[in-house]
């Protein structure tokens, strides 16, 4: 992913919609997806999800997407340069999510409650999708593009939460002698890695959503009102 002087909401899209183009190579020149081209490509994302999340990346072959899509080494190379190019398409519309809840910024002067809404909604996706975050927990350390795409991603969220602590500062709803841009990057990843631990790393029997929202809320609120 090429540097740009775009903001990283932009940089993120245009990373999107390049993975998602699905376009199917034909020699020398791209050429679009008929239905069974459509079929091909959509059957091969699913088999390199499965396998992702039983093998983990590392382990995983293009061979043993196409064996598990029931296509040959030929047709996956007419719809994916390589494994990375499967993930990244994979992961758009993750990413996508992430944007959504981005633009939909916590508002302080909810107080505790508003803190609640905002992790339940990100804790809950990703104790669903907690073994894929796994495979992009792996793959962010072996490929520099993807890793990239995390970084932007992690920026425009953690953006979001110092915008919000800013109004809330503004409106008296925040204390004032906080440090936003500190507090966005503490707070951010504080949820991001308790989840990281209780979903996928140590994961455990009877480790649900609502213990680990009550925890963080109960943090994250102490840490910024007035």
């Amino acid at each position: 992913m090429a540097p740009s002087k775009t903001d990283p909401r932009t940089r993120v899209l245009a990373a999107i919609e390049l993975a998602t183009a699905g376009r199917r190579r034909d020699g020398d020149s791209d050429a679009p997806l008929g239905r069974k081209a459509a079929r091909t490509r959509a059957a091969l994302l699913e088999a390199a999800g499965r396998v992702f999340m039983e093998q983990g990346y590392a382990s995983t072959s293009v061979g043993d997407i196409a064996t598990e899509a029931g296509v040959s080494l030929g047709a996956f190379y007419q719809y994916f340069r390589d494994r990375a190019d499967v993930l990244a398409t994979l992961v758009a519309e993750g990413a996508l999510r992430m944007l959504e809840d981005a633009s939909r910024q916590w508002q302080p002067v909810e107080g505790r409650e508003g803190v609640h809404q905002v992790l339940h909604a990100f804790v809950s996706h990703y104790r669903a999708t907690a073994k894929f975050q796994k495979v992009w927990e792996e793959v962010t350390h072996v490929e520099g593009e993807l890793a990239e795409l995390r970084r932007e991603l992690v920026r425009i969220y953690t953006a979001a939460v110092e915008q919000s602590l800013r109004d809330g500062q503004a409106n008296g709803s925040v204390r004032a002698d906080l440090d936003a841009a500190g507090a966005a990057v503490a707070l951010t990843s504080m949820v991001d890695r308790t989840c990281y631990l209780r979903f996928v790393f140590d994961r455990q029997p009877g480790q649900g959503v609502a213990p680990t929202v009550d925890a963080l809320t109960d943090i994250w609120w102490a840490a910024v009102k007035p």
